[in-house]
């Protein structure tokens, strides 16, 4: 499927069934992640809604809990406790 681009206002903007192939997740799934980010659409397109691409890329990084570390240590990382 080739890959079209849209742009609003010279920005790239994404739809929301584009935006879930890229984060490999349903529409479905894709549109309660925009709500809980509180991301506004930047335009619709035949009633569609179109998000810019690099305030959303930038809002799904900054989603706290999917860096790197973090989180209860394993057991083999644990310090053992004397006695």
């Amino acid at each position: 499927m080739p890959d079209i681009r849209i742009t609003v206002d010279g920005r790239p903007a994404l739809t929301t069934s584009q935006a879930a192939a890229r984060r490999g997740i349903t529409p479905a799934a894709m549109r309660k992640l925009l709500s809980r980010l509180g991301l506004d659409e930047v335009d619709r397109l035949d009633g569609l809604p179109l998000y810019d691409e690099k305030e959303l890329v930038d809002a799904l990084a900054a989603m706290p809990g999917k860096g790197v570390g973090g989180g209860r240590p394993r057991k083999t990382d644990r310090p053992t406790l004397p006695g």
